[in-house]
């Protein structure tokens, strides 16, 4: 295989990236009138309260927000395909893409109302002020950290507050060391649990694999021995890729195809559930998705595999 297939992976994410940018840019980032999304924002007065004035028009940019990060990570990703010493972040950049994109696909959710994702969101939020009274926390008793402190719990009643005036129950205490308070019947649930569901949705163990095979813990030995020749001849676009270095490293396009994998798997399913969200039309993503898999399908090996 030569370093072409490094920019095919590379141009494959380009091309979903491009996708997703003109439709945004289209649409001016907003839901098409008569789409679940536009729907659903008329709702937002009857669930204000202390969490917000507009708490699922807040739901919504919570969703979209975290769509450009894991854009911005597949630009990454790319990059690092087709510059040399970079390869082995490539497994860090993937792994971050996989789990951010869990997010909104889990808060795009069809076939849920406003009310349902409205809890998700602020399940996500009471998450994420209990992580921040944790590292406050270890910052010591000092006055500021105190008044730190004190400041994240008030915004923690006052989501509470809300929850309860409008009938959703409240589990767990704010005074937990540890674990959030979370409305209803679930808390947020974790990365681990959603990658295994939003690379391969009915119960298939792929998810869990690929987030697993990106994991720092799963290449820490490969890491270490990039250390000691990140300028090595045979990085792509600088010589023969049969080189020394990266046949005992065992790292290829093939290899990267297949470790991660998890990254644009990840980002199509989440970007269905945002088009269907917002009502945007669908045929040109799905001809970029199928380019995509085709691409990476063919270079990581499993095409045959599953001709075979």
């Amino acid at each position: 295989m030569t370093t072409d297939a490094w920019h095919v992976l590379s141009r494959s994410l380009q091309t979903l990236r491009e996708e997703f940018d003109n439709t945004y840019a289209r649409y001016n980032g907003l839901a098409a009138p008569g789409s679940p999304g536009s729907v659903e924002l008329c709702e937002d007065r009857g669930l204000a309260g202390e969490w917000g004035t507009r708490p699922v028009h807040d739901a919504h940019l919570a969703a979209i927000s975290p769509v450009m990060a894991v854009m911005d990570h597949l630009d990454s990703l790319g990059l690092l395909f087709t510059s040399p010493g970079g390869l082995m972040a490539s497994h860090t950049v993937a792994r971050g893409a996989l789990d951010i994109a869990t997010q909104p696909w889990f808060l795009l959710e069809p076939g849920i109302d406003a009310r349902e994702r409205v809890r998700r969101h602020m399940n996500y939020r009471l998450q994420s002020l209990k992580e921040q009274s944790l590292m406050v926390a270890d910052l010591g008793a000092s006055p500021d950290a105190q008044r730190h402190l004190q400041h994240l719990r008030e915004r923690t009643e006052q989501i509470l507050r809300a929850a309860r005036h409008h009938g959703f129950s409240v589990k767990g205490k704010i005074a937990d060391k540890f674990r959030p308070c979370y409305l209803g019947s679930s808390p947020a649930p974790s990365t681990t649990g959603l990658a295994a569901q939003i690379v391969a949705p009915g119960g298939s163990p792929l998810g869990t694999l690929l987030w697993r095979a990106t994991s720092a813990v799963a290449h820490g030995q490969a890491h270490g021995l990039m250390m000691f020749c990140a300028d090595a001849p045979g990085a792509p676009g600088t010589g023969p890729e049969d080189h020394f270095v990266y046949q005992q490293l065992q790292f290829s396009p093939q290899e990267a195809a297949q470790r991660c994998a998890g990254a644009p798997l990840a980002t199509l399913s989440m970007l269905r559930r945002l088009y269907a969200h917002c009502g945007w039309p669908a045929d040109n993503l799905e001809r970029a998705g199928s380019e995509l898999a085709r691409a990476w399908l063919h270079i990581s090996g499993m095409a045959r595999a599953t001709a075979a």
